[in-house]
């Protein structure tokens, strides 16, 4: 599913403030630079031209800890908005970080929600796949800038119609239409 050693995925929609701590070492990162992403999607009653939620990274235990806060970047698109940043992890090798990352919602919105957070190294390169839990079939692949290309398929299970996320919107990039002559 990803191409590098070390990665962290957290899929998680939340619709008020969460947070993810690694009291288990199961994700244990090295000193160096990563990259964090994800989307939120905030829920207001008048529209907004950018969300005001965000993602803390926190690391303790450590000589150097590291507050982070990374803030929404670009458009809103289809609802959703990109959440990214780099952060430098420094500590030294004999200790054990304690690392939080801290999903924070808006004051303003009745609703928030995030998804496809994503924790990896800097020169790292990561992509996800989304499948369908009843027919297997991929539905959308998130790519290592975390935009997605979608995939939709016929009743058959035909490829119709792949559309693909960017900075200023969803286009459709691909469609495919056939049909076979009835025959009496």
């Amino acid at each position: 599913m990803i191409r590098y050693i070390l990665f962290f995925v957290l899929l998680v929609s939340v619709k008020l403030n969460a947070q993810y701590s690694d009291f288990t070492n199961s994700f244990q990162p090295t000193p160096g630079k990563y990259v964090v992403s994800g989307w939120i999607k905030e829920i207001h009653p008048t529209q907004q031209l950018t969300y005001t939620g965000s993602i803390k990274i926190s690391l303790t235990n450590t000589s150097a800890p590291l507050m982070a806060t990374l803030h929404p970047v670009g458009e809103i698109i289809d609802g959703w908005q990109l959440i990214t940043g780099d952060v430098d992890i420094i500590f030294e090798p004999a200790t054990v970080p304690k690392l939080e990352i801290e999903l924070v919602c808006s004051n303003t919105a009745t609703e928030c929600y995030f998804d496809d957070i994503r924790f990896h190294p800097y020169n790292g390169s990561m992509k996800s796949f989304v499948y369908d839990e009843q027919t297997q079939r991929l539905m959308a692949e998130l790519d290592e800038n975390n935009y997605a290309t979608f995939y939709e398929y016929d009743l058959e299970g035909g490829l119709i119609r792949v559309k693909k996320e960017t900075e200023k919107g969803v286009f459709t990039i691909q469609e495919t239409r056939s049909n076979s002559i009835k025959q009496n």
